[in-house]
């Protein structure tokens, strides 16, 4: 990154986010998104059980389509927009696609604890009883079973091995020359651990919630964000060529092979990074 962190890459390119009452107009349209989608939410998981299931699907999808979309037409969206917009060509490309991502995308991932239904808090969604949302554990297990998996969730998704807001940000689809390769850190044992950790994450708060309904939300986003992850996949073969190609078949995508994971916890709770 020439000495420049990721987010210092991004101001330059996303002018926008320099101006404080920009972040403000941003920040207020965001949360308004998430609370709105949560409110849709909860409003359809009330109208009948399975209606969590549906919305999580119809939400999920809203999350990843807009990457999915650039990804496999990067190369067509990179010619049209520097040739309209120029050197704000990203800027344009995050307003169409890009601002609306994060309140989905998290709105998604914290659905599965709407679905909670026992312990000493009046359940939040009202929700029929049946084997779906029955509990699964006694309190004294679920609380802690699912603290326990978020946790390494969230240490995940902390940058390494040179991944940085930049990247995350699909920056490089319209820079792709100003791409660089991401080792190091977790990336030596799982290729997309962001979206692993987000999947923990989820998985952890379905566990809080404490039944099957919550788990099946929670799957439902996993598998939203593995297919964006094998679509970006290709995206980086085509950009990197052999190496990333070499990359993807010695290092798996999600979960690391069995004798790294005392590896993996190292540098999770430690940062301390073992070379293969």
């Amino acid at each position: 990154m020439n000495g420049r962190t990721g987010l210092e890459i991004l101001r330059q390119k996303l002018p926008f986010i320099t101006v404080w009452y920009n972040l403000v107009i941003l920040y207020t349209f965001q949360f308004t998104l998430f609370v709105g989608i949560f409110v849709f939410l909860f409003y359809i998981s009330n109208i009948i059980w399975y209606g969590a299931l549906i919305g999580q699907l119809i939400v999920a999808f809203f999350a990843v389509f807009p990457f999915i979309y650039i990804t496999i037409n990067s190369d067509k969206l990179r010619k049209k927009y520097l040739e309209k917009y120029g050197h704000l060509a990203y800027q344009h490309l995050w307003f169409l696609f890009g601002s609306y991502n994060e309140p989905i995308g998290s709105a998604s991932l914290y659905f599965p604890i709407l679905l909670k239904t026992d312990y000493f808090l009046p359940a939040i969604v009202n929700l029929e009883i049946n084997y779906m949302t029955v509990s699964l554990f006694p309190i004294f297990i679920a609380l802690p079973l699912g603290i326990i998996i978020i946790i390494p969730g969230i240490l995940m998704q902390r940058p390494s091995g040179g991944f940085d807001i930049d990247v995350s940000s699909y920056l490089h689809l319209i820079y792709p020359e100003e791409s660089r390769e991401i080792s190091g850190g977790l990336y030596q044992y799982i290729r997309h651990p962001t979206y692993a950790g987000r999947g923990l994450v989820a998985i952890g708060l379905a566990i809080i919630a404490n039944n099957l309904l919550a788990i099946f939300v929670a799957i439902i986003y996993f598998f939203a964000f593995y297919t964006l992850s094998r679509i970006e996949d290709r995206e980086l073969i085509r950009r990197f060529g052999d190496n990333f190609r070499k990359y993807c078949k010695e290092t798996p995508a999600i979960f690391p092979r069995f004798r790294n994971w005392k590896k993996v916890a190292k540098f999770l709770f430690i940062r301390k990074e073992e070379k293969k």
